[in-house]
């Protein structure tokens, strides 16, 4: 009976710590991606694009800042993602995952997106 007592506790504790780790949820960077996409599509011409059929999160390193050492308010909040992206290109084309890099950082208007590549697969 004890150890019951305890899994609510240990839930709340980890989620604490997931929520303080500041790294971007998959659903955030979905919807950051998947605007970038929906942009620089549209600007090639190739309108159409909504979503995607499938988004997966691979995982996330803290960012260095550029030059070095992080200071101020440099020093945090940035985050190299990995993600794999599925979408039909063309209607009766096959589905195509691309993997992806992109840099996600928190800002005064809330998380940005830079895209740092993407390959398919």
């Amino acid at each position: 009976m004890r150890s019951a007592a305890r899994v609510p506790l240990v839930l709340a504790a980890a989620l604490t710590l997931t929520a303080c780790s500041g790294e971007p949820s998959e659903a955030d960077m979905r919807r950051l991606v998947e605007a970038h996409t929906r942009k620089v599509l549209d600007r090639q011409g190739t309108a159409g694009f909504r979503a995607f059929d499938g988004f997966r999160k691979q995982g996330c390193v803290e960012a260095k800042p550029k030059g070095g050492r992080a200071t101020g308010q440099d020093a945090g909040g940035q985050y190299d993602c990995y993600y794999a992206a599925t979408f039909v290109p063309q209607p009766g084309q096959p589905p195509l995952t691309v993997n992806g890099k992109g840099r996600f950082r928190r800002t005064d208007d809330g998380l940005a997106f830079e895209d740092l590549g993407a390959q398919p697969r």
